[in-house]
């Protein structure tokens, strides 16, 4: 046994074959093969050519061919041979050598760091994920306030054409109770016309009251005194519940909220869901407001307890204060309870209860567009057994914003007055302008003063409007597109014309286009406003002048 045979064992991938050339065989006659078997084809085919040497050895030409063969055919198995040996080195061997770990290459690198960096990669996963459900959520607000944007835009519309057509229905009717024999069974039918039509315009103009998003002054206040004061108002209805508690619980932060407005909602909601139940006085309601302990998805507890959630509006990232009306006994049908916090569905519902908004203290806000003001969430609640509830998510202050240091007990409450127009409720207005959007706004400032208002966009119809009834309204204002036009001018002065003491508005920029528009020379205007337009200024105005006060080319509201 030679000493090669004795070496030290290892991994069959670390022995290597040394190259053979492809000019040696295992036979060691390889590399003078190719020569011989050239020289003995060349020796064949020089035989034709010697016969005499054929004649005299007829045995060599046997023996060169069986040479030459010989040598092809070693010549052809070395070339085999050292392919198979140069392949052979190129092919994968079958027992691989197993990879070095990365503790036996890197011993300085404890396996604690593997452990950390795979739950960074866990962690960094989990926030991936979070990101795409906060993406997801702030998708799905969008959709919702876009939806709510054109159901609003709608409502605005088909109101702004049935008020004007309300209108003219609604003068001749008066028309006929005046020239109709007193008692006859036609002004009968002309006057419940006229009274069918005042009440639907009033729940016209509830309905598109509820469908503005107006902004509100928002502030920290206590999550405590919200929830006392809700209770305060529901205690005061007619048909109070039979069972109220109030929850606060400890760590609750202060809503940036408007409180009076968000006390109504609780309440107000509370009052709906009672009357659409039908259980008035046995119901047990419970007010609550509380920390989510999970802020990225607040409404975890209610899924895992069996509650099915039906997100409204969905809130925005970040920490909420929850407000939950919660109400024992078999829950509403989701399309019911969802149209108890919708603002166009419940002012749907109240008209067809008869509940008109002549009465600005019966008016509840709906808890949809109350959570859209605060730039919070709303979700609907329902469970088989449990009951219902709506949860209203509002903004949560910082430690830093907060100005309630102490405690509920040690501030004084202050009862807040319902709000009330800064007008009289009773003066109807005209409202002239080619601009059906421009004619919105009016519309929409106006009657959220108290006005009841009409729109006309031509100028012929707003002539026939005051000529079939001069006293019907109790001022005109025309728009600054019609203002600024000779056409505007010519209206105010065949307005004068029909009747003098018609209050006629209008509006034109300082210089020398605004001369002989004003009263006090000569001019049709009993009011002229510069612009842009103001409707808090113009209100005052319309109002000072339907009540009979001064007429001049400056705000007669401001000087008073």
């Amino acid at each position: 046994m030679s000493p090669s045979d004795h070496s030290l064992s290892g991994p069959l991938a670390a022995r290597t074959v040394p190259a053979v050339s492809a000019g040696v065989s295992g036979s060691g006659m390889a590399a003078p093969a190719p020569a011989l078997a050239a020289l003995a084809g060349a020796a064949v085919l020089l035989l034709s050519a010697l016969d005499p040497l054929r004649e005299a050895l007829p045995w060599l030409l046997p023996l060169m061919a069986a040479g030459s063969g010989a040598a092809g055919g070693l010549a052809l198995l070395s070339i085999r041979s050292a392919r198979r040996l140069a392949v052979g080195d190129e092919r994968p061997q079958a027992h691989p050598a197993p990879a070095p770990s990365a503790s036996a290459d890197r011993p300085d690198v404890p396996v604690a760091d593997s452990s950390a960096a795979i739950a960074a990669l866990h962690e960094a996963l989990q926030e991936a994920l979070r990101e795409c459900g906060r993406q997801a959520n702030q998708r799905l607000r969008s959709q919702q306030i876009a939806a709510m944007d054109a159901r609003a835009d709608l409502a605005g519309a088909i109101v702004h054409d049935m008020n004007n057509a309300l209108g003219a229905v609604a003068g001749y009717a008066d028309f006929l109770v005046c020239d109709l024999p007193e008692g006859s069974a036609q002004a009968n039918y002309a006057g419940r016309v006229v009274a069918a039509v005042d009440r639907t315009r009033s729940g016209l103009r509830r309905l598109v009251a509820e469908a503005r998003t107006e902004p509100v002054n928002l502030k920290p206040e206590l999550a405590g005194m919200v929830l006392d004061e809700a209770a305060t108002l529901l205690r005061s209805v007619p048909a109070p519940p039979g069972s109220l508690s109030i929850r606060h619980d400890a760590g609750t932060p202060d809503p940036i909220c408007n409180a009076g407005l968000l006390a109504r909602t609780l309440a107000g909601l509370a009052v709906e869901i009672l009357a659409a139940t039908g259980r008035g006085g046995d119901a047990r309601l419970c007010l609550r407001a509380f920390f989510p302990a999970d802020a990225d998805d607040p409404d975890a507890d209610a899924a895992a307890a069996g509650w099915t959630v039906r997100p409204l509006l969905t809130p925005l990232p970040g920490p909420h204060a929850l407000f939950e009306l919660r109400v024992d006994g078999p829950p509403l049908a989701d399309e019911v309870l969802a149209g108890l916090a919708d603002p166009l569905l419940a002012a749907r519902s109240c008209y067809r209860r008869g509940q008109t908004a002549g009465k600005e203290d019966a008016h509840w806000p709906a808890a949809l567009q109350t959570a859209r003001r605060h730039d919070g969430g709303l979700s609907l609640l329902t469970h088989p057994a449990e009951g219902m509830a709506v949860r209203l998510y509002i903004p949560a202050a910082s430690p830093a914003q907060s100005q309630f240091p102490a405690p509920a007990a040690s501030f004084p409450r202050v009862a807040k007055a319902p709000a009330r127009h800064l007008v009289a409720p009773t003066y109807k207005i005209l409202v002239v302008d080619a601009d059906p959007a421009s004619g919105d706004r009016f519309q929409a400032g106006l009657e959220r003063q108290g006005f009841e208002v009409s729109v006309c966009e031509d100028l012929r119809e707003a002539l026939e409007v005051v000529t079939d009834e001069p006293g019907f309204f109790d001022a005109v204002v025309i728009g600054p597109g019609l203002s600024a036009l000779p056409a505007g001018k010519a209206l105010a002065g065949r307005l004068k014309a029909l009747r003098a003491d018609l209050p006629c508005v209008l509006y034109a920029a300082a210089g020398p286009a605004s001369a002989g528009l004003g009263a006090e020379a000569g001019g049709p205007a009993d009011l002229l406003l510069p612009l842009p337009v103001d409707l808090p200024r113009l209100a005052r105005g319309v109002a000072a002048l339907a009540a009979g006060g001064p007429r001049h080319a400056d705000d007669a509201g401001e000087r008073r």
